[in-house]
Protein backbone atom coordinates (compact mmCIF):
# COMPACT_ATOMS: atom_id res chain seq x y z
CA UNK A 1 0.00 0.00 0.00
CA UNK A 2 2.68 2.47 0.92
CA UNK A 3 4.28 2.37 -2.63
CA UNK A 4 0.30 4.09 -3.79
CA UNK A 5 0.77 5.93 -1.25
CA UNK A 6 3.56 7.81 -1.43
CA UNK A 7 2.77 8.32 -5.85
CA UNK A 8 -0.72 9.76 -5.42
CA UNK A 9 1.15 12.24 -2.79
CA UNK A 10 3.67 13.26 -5.33
CA UNK A 11 1.03 13.72 -7.76
CA UNK A 12 -1.79 15.66 -5.69
CA UNK A 13 1.76 17.72 -4.70
CA UNK A 14 2.04 17.94 -8.22
CA UNK A 15 -1.18 19.30 -9.43
CA UNK A 16 -1.98 21.41 -6.39
CA UNK A 17 0.82 23.50 -7.90
CA UNK A 18 -1.77 24.03 -11.12
CA UNK A 19 -4.34 26.07 -9.41
CA UNK A 20 -2.41 28.13 -7.78
CA UNK A 21 0.03 28.53 -10.92
CA UNK A 22 -2.60 29.47 -13.02
CA UNK A 23 -3.17 32.94 -12.26
CA UNK A 24 0.00 34.10 -13.45
CA UNK A 25 0.74 30.97 -15.63
CA UNK A 26 0.90 33.15 -18.87
CA UNK A 27 3.27 35.79 -17.41
CA UNK A 28 5.24 32.60 -16.20
CA UNK A 29 5.35 31.20 -19.29
CA UNK A 30 6.24 34.66 -21.44
CA UNK A 31 9.09 35.20 -18.65
CA UNK A 32 10.39 31.35 -18.84
CA UNK A 33 13.40 30.53 -20.64
CA UNK A 34 14.09 27.29 -23.35
CA UNK A 35 17.34 25.71 -23.26
CA UNK A 36 18.56 23.36 -26.54
CA UNK A 37 21.71 20.52 -25.67
CA UNK A 38 23.19 19.04 -28.86
CA UNK A 39 25.81 16.33 -28.07
CA UNK A 40 27.48 14.66 -31.10
CA UNK A 41 29.51 11.64 -29.74
CA UNK A 42 31.88 8.86 -31.82
CA UNK A 43 33.14 6.14 -29.33
CA UNK A 44 34.99 3.17 -30.51
CA UNK A 45 35.34 0.25 -28.11
CA UNK A 46 37.57 -2.85 -28.45
CA UNK A 47 37.26 -5.20 -26.07
CA UNK A 48 39.49 -8.11 -26.18
CA UNK A 49 36.57 -11.03 -25.75
CA UNK A 50 36.83 -14.47 -25.75
CA UNK A 51 34.40 -14.34 -28.39
CA UNK A 52 36.32 -11.97 -30.46
CA UNK A 53 33.59 -9.78 -31.68
CA UNK A 54 34.27 -6.73 -33.63
CA UNK A 55 35.23 -3.56 -32.47
CA UNK A 56 32.18 -1.34 -31.34
CA UNK A 57 31.71 1.89 -33.63
CA UNK A 58 29.15 4.99 -32.80
CA UNK A 59 28.21 7.89 -33.88
CA UNK A 60 25.40 9.50 -31.74
CA UNK A 61 23.13 12.49 -31.57
CA UNK A 62 21.90 13.55 -27.90
CA UNK A 63 18.82 16.55 -28.03
CA UNK A 64 17.29 18.14 -25.10
CA UNK A 65 14.72 20.60 -25.58
CA UNK A 66 13.63 21.96 -22.42
CA UNK A 67 11.66 25.04 -21.53
CA UNK A 68 11.60 26.26 -17.60
CA UNK A 69 8.53 29.09 -16.44
CA UNK A 70 9.67 31.92 -14.64
CA UNK A 71 9.07 31.76 -10.60
CA UNK A 72 5.86 32.89 -9.66
CA UNK A 73 4.61 32.59 -6.25
CA UNK A 74 7.46 30.71 -5.50
CA UNK A 75 5.86 27.91 -8.06
CA UNK A 76 8.15 26.85 -11.28
CA UNK A 77 8.03 23.99 -13.66
CA UNK A 78 10.57 22.81 -15.71
CA UNK A 79 10.10 19.91 -19.04
CA UNK A 80 12.97 18.75 -20.72
CA UNK A 81 12.44 16.23 -23.86
CA UNK A 82 15.16 13.55 -24.83
CA UNK A 83 16.13 12.31 -27.65
CA UNK A 84 18.87 10.11 -29.15
CA UNK A 85 19.71 9.21 -32.57
CA UNK A 86 22.39 7.00 -33.92
CA UNK A 87 24.24 8.06 -37.65
CA UNK A 88 26.47 5.05 -37.34
CA UNK A 89 25.39 2.20 -35.42
CA UNK A 90 28.06 -0.94 -35.36
CA UNK A 91 27.65 -2.00 -31.80
CA UNK A 92 25.12 -3.86 -29.57
CA UNK A 93 24.22 -2.66 -25.86
CA UNK A 94 22.34 -5.11 -23.43
CA UNK A 95 19.13 -5.56 -24.65
CA UNK A 96 19.69 -4.65 -28.40
CA UNK A 97 21.86 -3.49 -31.44
CA UNK A 98 23.83 -5.68 -33.50
CA UNK A 99 25.57 -8.95 -31.26
CA UNK A 100 28.56 -9.65 -33.30
CA UNK A 101 30.51 -6.07 -31.80
CA UNK A 102 31.20 -4.83 -28.70
CA UNK A 103 29.34 -3.11 -26.24
CA UNK A 104 28.73 0.49 -26.61
CA UNK A 105 25.21 1.64 -23.32
CA UNK A 106 23.60 3.96 -26.37
CA UNK A 107 20.29 3.00 -27.10
CA UNK A 108 18.56 5.01 -29.71
CA UNK A 109 14.60 6.75 -29.02
CA UNK A 110 12.85 8.91 -27.58
CA UNK A 111 11.42 9.95 -23.68
CA UNK A 112 10.58 12.75 -21.27
CA UNK A 113 14.05 13.01 -19.24
CA UNK A 114 12.76 15.47 -16.81
CA UNK A 115 9.37 17.21 -15.92
CA UNK A 116 9.46 18.52 -12.44
CA UNK A 117 7.20 21.02 -10.69
CA UNK A 118 9.40 23.46 -7.79
CA UNK A 119 7.89 25.07 -4.88
CA UNK A 120 10.47 27.71 -3.27
CA UNK A 121 9.41 29.32 0.74
CA UNK A 122 11.41 32.25 2.12
CA UNK A 123 14.41 30.84 1.08
CA UNK A 124 14.42 28.12 3.44
CA UNK A 125 12.11 25.42 2.18
CA UNK A 126 12.10 23.96 -1.05
CA UNK A 127 10.25 21.05 -2.91
CA UNK A 128 11.13 19.76 -6.35
CA UNK A 129 8.36 16.83 -7.38
CA UNK A 130 8.11 14.49 -10.40
CA UNK A 131 10.97 13.17 -13.22
CA UNK A 132 14.44 15.12 -12.24
CA UNK A 133 17.91 14.13 -12.14
CA UNK A 134 19.31 13.74 -8.24
CA UNK A 135 23.36 13.62 -7.81
CA UNK A 136 24.27 13.70 -4.18
CA UNK A 137 27.79 15.03 -3.56
CA UNK A 138 30.32 13.44 -6.35
CA UNK A 139 27.76 10.75 -7.58
CA UNK A 140 29.55 7.99 -6.05
CA UNK A 141 26.30 6.16 -4.64
CA UNK A 142 23.25 8.45 -6.58
CA UNK A 143 24.12 10.38 -9.72
CA UNK A 144 22.42 11.60 -13.42
CA UNK A 145 25.29 9.08 -15.59
CA UNK A 146 25.50 12.35 -17.47
CA UNK A 147 28.44 10.53 -19.40
CA UNK A 148 26.40 8.53 -21.29
CA UNK A 149 23.78 9.80 -23.81
CA UNK A 150 21.18 8.84 -23.01
CA UNK A 151 21.87 9.43 -19.07
CA UNK A 152 19.49 8.79 -16.00
CA UNK A 153 16.80 10.44 -14.04
CA UNK A 154 14.15 9.53 -11.34
CA UNK A 155 10.37 9.69 -10.16
CA UNK A 156 10.02 10.98 -7.04
CA UNK A 157 9.88 14.34 -4.73
CA UNK A 158 13.06 15.75 -3.15
CA UNK A 159 12.07 18.49 0.12
CA UNK A 160 14.71 20.61 1.05
CA UNK A 161 15.50 22.82 4.25
CA UNK A 162 18.19 25.54 4.06
CA UNK A 163 18.93 27.31 7.26
CA UNK A 164 22.36 29.33 7.93
CA UNK A 165 25.24 26.23 7.34
CA UNK A 166 23.27 23.61 7.02
CA UNK A 167 21.44 22.05 4.43
CA UNK A 168 18.73 19.31 5.10
CA UNK A 169 17.45 16.98 1.78
CA UNK A 170 14.85 14.30 2.19
CA UNK A 171 13.96 12.25 -0.70
CA UNK A 172 11.37 9.70 -1.96
CA UNK A 173 12.39 7.71 -4.90
CA UNK A 174 9.49 5.48 -6.68
CA UNK A 175 11.18 4.98 -10.47
CA UNK A 176 14.70 5.23 -11.73
CA UNK A 177 14.84 5.68 -15.69
CA UNK A 178 18.32 3.78 -16.76
CA UNK A 179 20.66 4.80 -19.53
CA UNK A 180 19.46 2.08 -21.70
CA UNK A 181 15.42 3.97 -22.03
CA UNK A 182 14.32 1.08 -20.07
CA UNK A 183 13.46 2.17 -15.96
CA UNK A 184 13.27 0.02 -12.67
CA UNK A 185 10.28 0.63 -10.37
CA UNK A 186 10.77 0.08 -7.16
CA UNK A 187 9.01 0.61 -3.48
CA UNK A 188 10.86 3.26 -2.46
CA UNK A 189 14.44 4.68 -2.18
CA UNK A 190 14.31 6.85 0.76
CA UNK A 191 17.09 9.64 1.06
CA UNK A 192 18.29 11.61 4.22
CA UNK A 193 21.30 14.23 2.91
CA UNK A 194 22.70 16.83 5.56
CA UNK A 195 25.65 19.11 4.60
CA UNK A 196 26.57 21.40 7.17
CA UNK A 197 29.06 24.08 5.83
CA UNK A 198 31.87 24.23 8.43
CA UNK A 199 33.22 27.29 7.17
CA UNK A 200 33.98 28.77 3.26
CA UNK A 201 36.27 26.04 2.33
CA UNK A 202 35.17 23.05 3.86
CA UNK A 203 32.14 20.93 4.29
CA UNK A 204 30.86 17.94 6.41
CA UNK A 205 27.78 15.26 4.90
CA UNK A 206 26.13 13.17 6.07
CA UNK A 207 23.81 10.71 4.26
CA UNK A 208 21.35 7.61 4.42
CA UNK A 209 19.88 5.86 1.52
CA UNK A 210 17.33 3.12 2.34
CA UNK A 211 16.55 0.67 -1.03
CA UNK A 212 13.21 -0.86 -0.96
CA UNK A 213 13.09 -3.14 -4.57
CA UNK A 214 10.10 -4.68 -5.90
CA UNK A 215 11.82 -8.17 -4.89
CA UNK A 216 10.25 -9.44 -1.49
CA UNK A 217 13.30 -12.04 -1.38
CA UNK A 218 16.31 -12.28 0.65
CA UNK A 219 18.86 -11.96 -1.77
CA UNK A 220 17.26 -8.72 -3.02
CA UNK A 221 19.05 -5.21 -3.49
CA UNK A 222 17.00 -4.22 -0.47
CA UNK A 223 19.66 -2.34 1.85
CA UNK A 224 20.35 0.61 4.27
CA UNK A 225 23.50 2.79 3.28
CA UNK A 226 24.85 5.16 5.44
CA UNK A 227 27.94 7.66 5.50
CA UNK A 228 30.28 10.67 6.08
CA UNK A 229 31.77 12.94 3.41
CA UNK A 230 34.21 15.49 4.36
CA UNK A 231 35.24 17.74 1.16
CA UNK A 232 37.28 20.73 1.32
CA UNK A 233 40.66 22.76 1.02
CA UNK A 234 43.28 24.07 2.93
CA UNK A 235 45.42 26.57 1.36
CA UNK A 236 46.80 24.91 -1.99
CA UNK A 237 45.92 21.62 -0.57
CA UNK A 238 42.21 19.89 -1.74
CA UNK A 239 40.85 16.79 -0.47
CA UNK A 240 37.53 14.39 -0.75
CA UNK A 241 36.75 12.10 1.98
CA UNK A 242 34.38 9.34 2.11
CA UNK A 243 33.17 6.32 4.69
CA UNK A 244 29.85 4.08 3.67
CA UNK A 245 28.71 1.20 5.38
CA UNK A 246 25.75 -1.24 4.32
CA UNK A 247 23.10 -3.41 6.61
CA UNK A 248 20.03 -5.08 5.96
CA UNK A 249 16.58 -3.36 5.22
CA UNK A 250 13.74 -4.30 4.00
CA UNK A 251 13.77 -7.47 2.66
CA UNK A 252 17.41 -8.00 1.99
CA UNK A 253 19.60 -10.21 3.96
CA UNK A 254 23.48 -10.55 4.21
CA UNK A 255 24.57 -6.54 3.45
CA UNK A 256 27.55 -5.85 5.33
CA UNK A 257 29.52 -4.45 2.90
CA UNK A 258 32.10 -1.01 3.37
CA UNK A 259 33.48 1.46 0.77
CA UNK A 260 36.49 4.42 1.13
CA UNK A 261 37.10 7.16 -0.65
CA UNK A 262 39.95 9.50 -0.25
CA UNK A 263 41.34 11.64 -2.99
CA UNK A 264 44.15 14.86 -2.07
CA UNK A 265 45.04 16.99 -4.91
CA UNK A 266 47.81 19.41 -4.56
CA UNK A 267 47.66 22.86 -7.05
CA UNK A 268 50.61 24.89 -8.27
CA UNK A 269 50.11 27.69 -10.50
CA UNK A 270 48.50 26.02 -13.46
CA UNK A 271 49.03 22.78 -12.58
CA UNK A 272 46.99 19.65 -9.88
CA UNK A 273 48.72 16.57 -9.29
CA UNK A 274 46.68 14.16 -7.02
CA UNK A 275 46.42 10.52 -5.56
CA UNK A 276 43.60 8.76 -4.13
CA UNK A 277 42.15 5.16 -3.52
CA UNK A 278 39.00 4.07 -3.98
CA UNK A 279 38.34 1.01 -1.85
CA UNK A 280 34.93 -1.43 -1.89
CA UNK A 281 34.47 -4.73 -0.27
CA UNK A 282 33.69 -7.79 -2.01
CA UNK A 283 31.67 -11.08 -0.81
CA UNK A 284 33.17 -11.85 2.77
CA UNK A 285 31.50 -14.64 4.31
CA UNK A 286 27.79 -14.19 4.28
CA UNK A 287 28.71 -10.36 3.78
CA UNK A 288 27.47 -9.40 0.22
CA UNK A 289 29.56 -6.69 -1.80
CA UNK A 290 29.21 -3.32 -1.44
CA UNK A 291 26.53 -1.61 -3.56
CA UNK A 292 27.13 1.45 -5.38
CA UNK A 293 23.81 1.81 -5.81
CA UNK A 294 22.22 3.85 -8.69
CA UNK A 295 25.09 5.81 -9.65
CA UNK A 296 27.52 7.46 -12.31
CA UNK A 297 29.72 4.69 -12.29
CA UNK A 298 31.53 5.76 -14.95
CA UNK A 299 33.41 8.38 -13.12
CA UNK A 300 35.40 6.04 -10.93
CA UNK A 301 37.42 3.24 -11.46
CA UNK A 302 38.73 4.09 -15.02
CA UNK A 303 36.71 4.90 -17.86
CA UNK A 304 36.95 2.01 -19.90
CA UNK A 305 33.93 0.52 -17.57
CA UNK A 306 35.77 -2.55 -16.14
CA UNK A 307 34.01 -2.71 -12.43
CA UNK A 308 30.14 -1.28 -13.44
CA UNK A 309 29.24 -3.84 -11.57
CA UNK A 310 29.55 -2.33 -8.20
CA UNK A 311 26.27 -0.66 -9.07
CA UNK A 312 24.18 -3.85 -7.87
CA UNK A 313 26.69 -5.30 -5.24
CA UNK A 314 27.90 -8.01 -7.54
CA UNK A 315 31.31 -6.78 -7.86
CA UNK A 316 32.26 -10.62 -5.82
CA UNK A 317 36.01 -10.12 -5.30
CA UNK A 318 35.55 -6.18 -4.47
CA UNK A 319 37.86 -3.46 -5.79
CA UNK A 320 41.28 -1.67 -4.24
CA UNK A 321 41.80 1.10 -7.17
CA UNK A 322 44.89 3.07 -6.60
CA UNK A 323 44.91 6.32 -8.64
CA UNK A 324 47.10 9.25 -9.68
CA UNK A 325 45.77 12.38 -11.32
CA UNK A 326 47.81 15.03 -13.41
CA UNK A 327 45.78 18.26 -14.69
CA UNK A 328 46.56 21.40 -16.61
CA UNK A 329 45.50 23.91 -18.57
CA UNK A 330 47.85 23.95 -22.38
CA UNK A 331 46.50 26.63 -24.87
CA UNK A 332 43.19 26.55 -23.30
CA UNK A 333 42.70 22.97 -23.96
CA UNK A 334 42.23 21.15 -20.36
CA UNK A 335 44.59 17.85 -19.85
CA UNK A 336 43.73 15.32 -17.94
CA UNK A 337 45.34 12.39 -17.51
CA UNK A 338 44.86 9.25 -15.26
CA UNK A 339 46.53 5.77 -13.89
CA UNK A 340 44.84 3.18 -11.92
CA UNK A 341 46.24 0.58 -9.98
CA UNK A 342 43.28 -2.22 -9.47
CA UNK A 343 43.60 -4.82 -7.04
CA UNK A 344 41.18 -7.44 -5.40
CA UNK A 345 39.49 -6.65 -2.02
CA UNK A 346 38.64 -10.31 -1.40
CA UNK A 347 39.98 -13.47 -1.65
CA UNK A 348 36.85 -15.38 -3.08
CA UNK A 349 36.93 -16.42 -6.42
CA UNK A 350 40.04 -14.62 -7.88
CA UNK A 351 42.70 -14.05 -5.80
CA UNK A 352 45.35 -11.34 -7.81
CA UNK A 353 45.35 -8.10 -8.73
CA UNK A 354 42.89 -7.43 -11.81
CA UNK A 355 45.12 -5.18 -14.20
CA UNK A 356 46.42 -1.49 -14.67
CA UNK A 357 44.49 1.53 -16.73
CA UNK A 358 45.42 4.83 -18.20
CA UNK A 359 42.61 7.35 -18.95
CA UNK A 360 43.47 10.84 -20.80
CA UNK A 361 40.97 13.59 -21.22
CA UNK A 362 41.76 16.56 -23.51
CA UNK A 363 38.51 19.26 -23.08
CA UNK A 364 38.69 22.56 -25.43
CA UNK A 365 35.59 25.18 -24.38
CA UNK A 366 35.22 27.22 -27.66
CA UNK A 367 32.80 29.89 -26.19
CA UNK A 368 30.04 30.05 -23.76
CA UNK A 369 27.98 27.76 -25.78
CA UNK A 370 30.24 25.61 -27.98
CA UNK A 371 33.00 22.92 -26.72
CA UNK A 372 34.84 19.81 -27.53
CA UNK A 373 36.24 17.05 -26.40
CA UNK A 374 38.77 14.09 -26.84
CA UNK A 375 38.59 10.80 -24.54
CA UNK A 376 40.32 7.53 -24.03
CA UNK A 377 41.03 4.95 -22.17
CA UNK A 378 43.76 1.72 -21.69
CA UNK A 379 43.20 -1.18 -19.74
CA UNK A 380 45.08 -3.66 -19.30
CA UNK A 381 43.99 -7.19 -17.67
CA UNK A 382 47.19 -8.92 -15.37
CA UNK A 383 47.89 -12.60 -17.42
CA UNK A 384 46.60 -14.36 -14.19
CA UNK A 385 43.97 -17.37 -14.80
CA UNK A 386 40.05 -16.80 -14.20
CA UNK A 387 40.84 -12.67 -14.53
CA UNK A 388 37.44 -11.60 -15.14
CA UNK A 389 38.63 -8.38 -16.36
CA UNK A 390 39.95 -8.60 -20.30
CA UNK A 391 42.12 -6.09 -22.08
CA UNK A 392 39.81 -3.15 -23.58
CA UNK A 393 40.53 0.01 -25.34
CA UNK A 394 37.63 3.14 -25.78
CA UNK A 395 37.97 6.15 -27.46
CA UNK A 396 35.84 9.32 -27.73
CA UNK A 397 35.33 12.47 -29.64
CA UNK A 398 32.42 14.62 -28.96
CA UNK A 399 31.10 18.07 -29.22
CA UNK A 400 28.26 19.72 -27.20
CA UNK A 401 26.76 22.81 -27.79
CA UNK A 402 24.13 24.15 -25.48
CA UNK A 403 21.85 27.22 -24.83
Amino acid sequence: MKKYFFKALILLVMFSFIPVFAGGFLDSIKNGKASLQLQFSFEYSDLDDAADLDSAKGLTLRTRLGFKTAEYNGFSMFLQMHNLSQIIDDYRWPGGGDPSYDVIADPDGSRVHQFYFTYKFNDIFSLKAGRQEIIYDDARLIGNVGWRQNGQSFDGAVFSITTGRNKLSVGYIYRVNTILLTHVDLDGLYTIHDTFKINQSNKLVAFAYLLDTKSDLPDSRDSGTYGLRLVGSIDNFNYDLTYAFQNDFADGENHGGDMINAFVEYKFENFAFGVGCNIISGQNGNDRPFDTLFSTAHKFNGWADQFLATNGGNLINGLDDYFAQFSTVISKHKLVVVYHYFDTNENVTYGERYGDELDILVVRKINKNLSCLAKAAFYNAKDYENNPTTDEKVFWLRVMYKF
